[in-house]
């Protein structure tokens, strides 16, 4: 059996893993190579410097602080990931503020940036990763998923399907002293989902390490934080969820959500039908009625044409 290797950490990933190991140069310098690159795959260390304000000397060291072998080793890792970063739709996103056809040109380019980072994100997940975030959760005891700014109506989406097929689950969402009682009871038997994009809020810091000291497996969904979490996870799902500087979508978070609770159902298909049946029966019971017959009975009457007086 061939053991498949590691893909090797992105320079977004990089950059979050030591951010906060750089100097404040370093860190000015690693900010535009991560939002530009473009530019950085093909720009020689003074160019780079120059667009930095910095100096090629600070260019050259920034590539070494983010473990590459100097300004050559980031731009072949940059160059073997061009394809990608050079697609159409991230040309199209890029020049979005230049739009000046109204709506129509702004749903398009945005359904294609989706599209394209979906398909990125199909090129870079994990396969062993995903299948061992969906054994975590289907023997799981309960799935607590976490999701602050922005992403507290994902996990309850998401807690709330889980349950429709068989499993406990619920979100741990809460903000302050509240989400202390979410926590409080979860044990080495349950497994947890924290979702993050680029950066962790307090919260989310309080939850890994509450689940390191606890024995609590923990499932990380993020963009960048792959590497500088690794090793305080049990699973990694890193994909692309969107480019710097931009406006942060939750599509490609809610998709993978999504696929792994299908998967999660699908390992085991009897139970996840039965308690399906078991929903619908209740749900009848609730209603009145069967909701074969839903249908029929929320059809709209027929309008009677008004009578004339005689």
């Amino acid at each position: 059996m061939t053991v498949a290797e590691p893909k090797p950490p992105t320079l977004q990933e990089r950059v979050a893993a030591r951010f906060g190991t750089l100097t404040a140069t370093e860190r000015r310098v690693a900010e535009y190579l991560s939002a530009h690159p473009q530019e950085a795959a093909f720009s020689s260390a003074e160019e780079l410097g120059r667009a930095t304000g910095t100096s090629d000397a600070s260019v050259v060291r920034t590539a070494k602080a983010l473990g590459f072998d100097g300004l050559p080793g980031l731009k072949r890792s940059l160059q073997g990931h061009l394809q990608s970063l050079l697609t159409p739709a991230n040309r199209l996103s890029n020049s979005i503020e230049s739009v000046g056809n109204g709506p129509e040109a702004v749903l398009s380019a945005t359904l294609r940036d989706h599209i394209e980072r979906l398909t990125q994100a199909e090129r870079t997940l994990d396969t062993d990763e995903f299948r061992r975030a969906v054994e975590l959760v289907g023997a799981a005891r309960e799935t607590i998923i976490c999701g602050f700014a922005g992403l507290e109506g994902v996990s309850e989406y998401i807690a709330t399907h889980l349950v429709r097929i068989g499993h406990r689950a619920r979100s741990a969402s809460d903000t302050g002293y509240r989400l202390a009682d979410r926590l409080l009871l979860i044990g080495p038997e349950d497994v947890v989902v924290v979702l993050a994009h680029n950066r962790l809020v307090r919260e989310s810091r309080v939850i890994l390490d509450h689940c390191t000291e606890a024995g609590i497996p923990v499932i990380l969904l993020t963009d960048t934080l792959g590497e500088a979490l690794r090793d305080e996870v049990a699973v990694v799902l890193s994909a692309p969820m969107s480019r710097p500087g931009t406006f942060t979508s939750q599509a490609t978070v809610l998709i993978l959500l999504e696929a792994l609770t299908i998967a999660v159902a699908a390992a085991d298909r009897e139970r996840s039908l039965d308690t399906t049946d078991r929903m619908n029966q209740l749900r009848e019971e609730l209603i009145g009625y069967s909701r074969a017959d839903e249908g029929y009975v929320t059809l709209p009457k027929a309008k009677r044409k008004p009578q004339r007086r005689k």
